[in-house]
């Protein structure tokens, strides 16, 4: 036994996790076209770049198809790499791209608008990966389906030490980790999967009581908040479990200025990029929608922060009702939890209904079977339930501030991918009783519906593609 690992306990959940898990999300990075996957080409692009030394984005002007010059965060690189990556030619009908496109062959300016101000954490096991391949003098086609398996062996590694060190919660760990759209993107270049996973290693980390948990799940946040400053939130994990008068306890300040610690690096992070790399997304020009204030016309051509913040300023009950409308709508709601199990391609592939189906009654059934296995913490599951809410709300703003036209009445682009990290924090809210022999039927349950996804999943695939 490896000190601090139980390896008897965890041990079918490790066995389903490399029997069910691993082998389809190999299976979807062999099938799955390169840049069939959500944003993969830019996210390749910026491994690619990681390699040339190039840790951000920057920012160059450039003539777009419409005629108009934009200034846009990008990297530099042979174009070859981005016609590689493209899994379907540009469209220049629905939003202004480059006019003239760049010719392969010698670096040019590739723009890549928000990923390009990404932190470069988890690109670094794809960059390996692509490099590794450059070195054994693969072909680029065959550097990037190197880059893609690297990419789904640290998800991997970083799942299997989560189920490993989890003293409880391995179901609601096991199913982020094996939910079809989280092996989806840990196979493919798109940095979600690794923060999905270091947020479940996180939590597994924080159900033990030992400094160097506490140290690590600290660094493992601190990194998925410079990757996405919107999820700082998730940090309060370190909090738990609240002490008794917790207001009172200097072990909860300390635990809070270890907190405010990690959080710091990220808010550093996303005013750098905001200053200094950050760009509008272009759009075809339109004038601005009902919510804009200000005088009009007001046109514009492209996205824009600072007037979105005037519009939530001037309507300040719009910080409220925007997210609100946005994730509790029932079909937005639906759509998100779609998007959760999985919607592959450009959010534009469903899965079979059968796959929907099995995860929801899954749920329901752990959920049945689980509360004679466990009980919650109400002050934990308090402060996590609303960190969670929070992070949601901080989502859907930044999407709306980022990502939606000036004075719109709805928010556009969040899709239920980027709920996966908030669920394994959820874990910590309970507390495991004797396992009652039901344990076992949670555990048969949870397999079967990874194995029907094993089975389903690469037919589905191999019919979309």
């Amino acid at each position: 036994m490896i000190r601090g690992i139980d390896w008897a306990e965890p041990r079918p959940w490790l066995v389903a996790f490399a029997a069910l898990g691993l082998p389809l999300c190999l299976l979807l990075a062999i099938l799955v076209p390169l840049g069939e996957v959500a944003d993969e080409s830019a996210h390749l692009l910026r491994a690619v770049a990681l390699l040339d030394g190039q840790i951000v984005g920057h920012r160059e002007t450039l003539t777009y198809s419409d005629g108009l010059t934009r200034s846009a965060a990008g990297v530099t690189l042979d174009p070859a790499w981005e016609i590689l990556s493209r899994g379907r030619p540009p469209a220049p009908h629905m939003n202004p791209v480059p006019d003239p496109s760049p010719a392969p062959g010698h670096p040019a300016f590739l723009p890549l608008y928000t990923i390009g101000t990404y932190f470069p954490g988890f690109y670094v096991p794809a960059a390996l990966g692509i490099g590794t391949g450059q070195v054994l003098g693969l072909s680029r086609p065959e550097a990037a389906m190197l880059g893609r398996l690297a990419n789904a062996a640290a998800y991997g590694t970083l799942g299997l030490l989560a189920l490993g060190l989890a003293r409880r919660g391995r179901a609601l760990l096991f199913g982020t980790l094996m939910v079809p759209m989280s092996l989806s993107l840990a196979a493919s270049f798109n940095q979600d999967a690794l923060m999905i996973a270091a947020c479940a290693l996180a939590a597994a980390l924080l159900t033990g009581d030992s400094a160097w948990r506490r140290r690590l799940a600290a660094g493992l946040i601190a990194l998925v908040v410079l990757a996405k400053p919107p999820y700082a939130a998730i940090a309060a994990m370190l909090l738990v479990p609240l002490p008794p008068r917790f207001w009172a306890s200097p072990v909860f300040w300390r635990r809070m200025s270890t907190t405010v610690l990690v959080v710091l690096p990220g808010a550093l992070w996303i005013l750098y990029t905001t200053l200094f790399v950050a760009t509008p997304v272009p759009r075809f020009a339109y004038e601005a929608g009902p919510l804009w204030t200000g005088p009009r016309p007001a046109s514009f051509i492209g996205t824009d922060t600072r007037a979105q913040a005037l519009v939530l300023l001037s309507h300040p009950w719009l910080l409220l009702s925007l997210p609100a409308n946005c994730l509790f709508a029932f079909k937005h709601a639906v759509l998100l939890a779609a998007g959760a199990i999985g919607i592959f391609g450009w959010h534009d592939k469903a899965l079979p209904f059968p796959i929907y189906a099995a995860w929801v009654a899954g749920a329901i059934g752990l959920a049945g079977l689980c509360r004679a296995i466990i009980r919650p913490r109400w002050a934990d599951l308090t402060l996590l339930g609303f960190t969670a809410v929070l992070t949601a709300w901080l989502i859907a703003l930044s999407q709306y501030l980022s990502w939606t036209d000036v004075g719109e009445v709805r928010i556009y682009g969040p899709q239920g991918r980027y709920f996966l990290p908030l669920i394994p924090m959820l874990a910590l809210a309970f507390e495991q009783v004797a396992p009652p022999p039901r344990a076992r039927w949670a555990f048969a349950l949870a397999a079967t519906v990874a194995a029907l996804d094993l089975v389903v999943v690469p037919f589905a695939v191999l019919r979309m593609s």
